[in-house]
C-alpha cells in the first residue's frame, strides 16, 4: 500500500512538473502549416486586392503588389502540400480543380503551338507577365478550392472581399460627390506608388468614378460580382447590418460609375433572387428597391439623367458599336490561327485594336482552345455551386450552405457577364476576385457532396 502510494505521488509530482525546453517537441514545417487556416492566407489577399494595384512594392521593380506576393504564397502552399501531402488541404475528385488544372494545360499547349509557328519576339515580354499574374491567380483558385476548411472560413474570406469592394465603392462616391480622389491617400510601408494620374472618362458631363479600381467598368463589375456575396453574410455573418449597408453603398458605386456592365450585372441578381426568395418577397423587395433608388436619383437630376440615357441610348452609344467592329477584326485573326493564336499574354493594344471583350480577347491570343478553357473556367463553377443549390434544396439540410452556393454562384455568373464587356483578366482586381470566387465554389461543391452523399 505505501509503496502504490509512493508511485501515485511521483506521477503527480511528474505530471505537474513543467516540461523543460528541451523536452519540448518543435512543430516542424508541415506541423506549422497544417495548424495554419488557409483562410488567413487568403483573407489577406481578398485585403489587400482590394487597395490601389499600382501601389507596389518598393525596391524590387516591376509591378509586384502586395496582393500578387500573398497569391504567390498560396500557390507555394498549395504545390508543397499537394507534393508533400497534409497541411490541411483536400485531395478529393474535384471538378472545379480538374478543370483550373486541365485548362491551364491547354493554354500551355496552345502557347508552346504559338511559338512554334512563330511569335515577334517584342511580344514574349508580355507573354512572360502574362503567364506569372496567371499561375499566381491559379495558385488562389486551387488553394481556395482545397484549402478552405468550413462556414466560418469561408464567412471571413467573402467578408474581406465585400469589405474590400465596399471601401473602394465609398471612394468612389466621395469622388464623385467632392471631388476628393481618396487613392493618394493609400501608402503602406515599403510600398510606392506607380502612374496614378488623373483619369478623364467623363459620360454625358459627368467624370465617371472608380474608386481604387483602375477604371469604372472594373469598379462596376467588382461591385456587381460582390453583392450577393453581401446579400449572403447579410443573413448568416455576425453585425448582419452592416452588410447590408455594403450592398447598399456598393449599388451605389455602380450607379456613380456610369457603367452599363454594373447595371446589367444588377438587373441579372435582381433575376438571380427571383428562385430565392419566391415571387410576393421578391416583389416587395423590388418596390422598396425602386423607391429607394428613385429618391436617390432625386438628390442628382443630372445623373439619373445620365444614368438613363446611358442605358436607352446603348444602341447608339459608340462604345457599343466600337465592340460590334471589333468581330471583324477577331475573325480575320482567327482564320490565321484557329488552334493557336498569337499566344497568351502577347496581345498589345495598340497597335492592336482595343476589343473590350475578354472572350474575344482570349481568342485572339489562344485560339478555340483558349476561348473553351475560359468558358469552362467560368461555366463549371457556376453549374458546380447551383447543384450544390439545387441539391441542397431537396434535402431540406445546411441552409447556409445552401445559400453559400447560391451567393457564389450568382457572383460567377455575373462575372462571367463581365467578360463580355471589358477584357476583364487586364485588370488586377477583377482578375483577382474572379479566380478566387472559382476556387471557393470548388470548396462549397466539396462541402456538398460530403453532406448528401450517402
Amino acid at each position: 500500500m505505501i509503496a502504490g502510494a509512493t508511485e501515485r505521488l511521483v506521477a503527480i509530482h511528474r505530471a505537474e512538473r513543467p516540461e523543460t525546453r528541451s523536452r519540448r517537441k518543435r512543430r516542424g514545417p508541415r506541423e506549422f502549416f497544417a495548424a495554419l487556416p488557409a483562410h488567413y492566407v487568403l483573407v489577406a489577399f481578398a485585403v489587400l486586392l482590394a487597395l490601389p494595384q499600382n501601389v507596389v512594392i518598393a525596391g524590387v521593380g516591376g509591378s509586384l503588389t502586395p496582393a500578387r506576393l500573398i497569391a504567390a504564397v498560396c500557390l507555394i502552399w498549395w504545390v508543397v502540400a499537394r507534393a508533400a501531402g497534409g497541411m490541411g488541404v483536400r485531395v478529393d475528385v474535384n471538378p472545379v480543380r480538374a478543370t483550373v488544372l486541365g485548362g491551364s494545360l491547354v493554354l500551355l499547349a496552345a502557347h508552346a503551338l504559338a511559338l512554334g509557328l512563330g511569335t515577334p519576339p517584342e511580344l514574349l515580354g508580355g507573354a512572360d507577365r502574362g503567364w506569372m499574374l496567371y499561375a499566381l491567380c491559379v495558385g488562389v483558385a486551387l488553394l481556395a478550392c482545397d484549402g478552405l476548411s468550413g462556414l466560418g472560413a469561408l464567412r471571413a474570406v467573402l467578408g474581406a472581399v465585400v469589405l474590400g469592394v465596399t471601401v473602394s465603392a465609398i471612394a468612389a462616391v466621395a469622388h464623385f460627390a467632392a471631388g476628393i480622389d481618396l487613392r493618394a491617400l493609400i501608402s503602406l510601408p515599403g510600398t510606392e506608388v506607380q502612374g496614378m494620374g488623373a483619369i478623364n472618362l467623363a459620360r454625358g458631363g459627368l467624370e465617371r468614378a472608380l474608386g481604387f479600381a483602375n477604371h469604372p467598368i472594373e469598379l462596376a463589375a467588382l461591385s456587381a460580382s460582390a453583392i450577393p456575396l453581401a446579400l449572403y453574410l447579410g443573413r448568416y455573418a455576425r453585425w448582419r447590418p452592416l452588410w447590408w449597408v455594403c450592398a447598399f453603398v456598393m449599388a451605389a458605386g455602380i450607379v456613380v460609375s456610369i457603367s452599363r456592365t454594373g447595371l446589367l450585372g444588377l438587373a441579372m441578381i435582381g433575376v438571380f433572387l427571383l428562385p430565392r426568395l419566391g415571387f410576393v418577397r421578391w416583389a416587395l423587395g423590388a418596390i422598396v428597391t425602386a423607391v429607394f433608388a428613385a429618391l436617390a436619383m432625386t438628390a442628382e437630376p443630372k445623373l439619373s439623367a445620365v444614368v438613363g440615357q446611358t442605358v436607352a441610348g446603348s444602341s447608339n452609344d459608340y462604345s457599343v458599336w466600337s465592340r460590334l467592329a471589333d468581330y471583324e477584326y477577331v475573325l480575320g485573326r482567327l482564320a490565321l490561327r484557329p488552334f493557336s493564336g498569337q499566344g497568351f499574354g502577347t496581345y498589345t493594344a495598340p497597335p492592336q485594336p482595343y476589343l473590350d471583350n475578354q472572350y474575344l480577347f482570349t481568342l485572339v491570343e489562344s485560339g478555340v482552345p483558349g476561348l473553351l478553357v475560359l468558358v469552362a473556367l467560368l461555366l463549371v463553377p457556376v453549374i458546380s455551386a447551383r447543384a450544390a443549390w439545387v441539391r441542397l434544396g431537396r434535402k431540406a439540410t445546411m441552409p447556409e450552405l445552401r445559400d453559400a452556393a447560391w451567393a457564389v454562384g450568382s457572383a460567377l455568373a455575373v462575372a462571367a457577364m463581365c467578360f463580355a464587356t471589358f477584357d476583364a483578366l487586364a485588370f488586377p482586381q477583377f482578375q483577382g476576385l474572379t479566380f478566387l470566387l472559382i476556387g471557393i465554389a470548388g470548396a462549397v461543391a466539396s462541402w456538398e457532396r460530403a453532406e448528401t452523399s450517402p
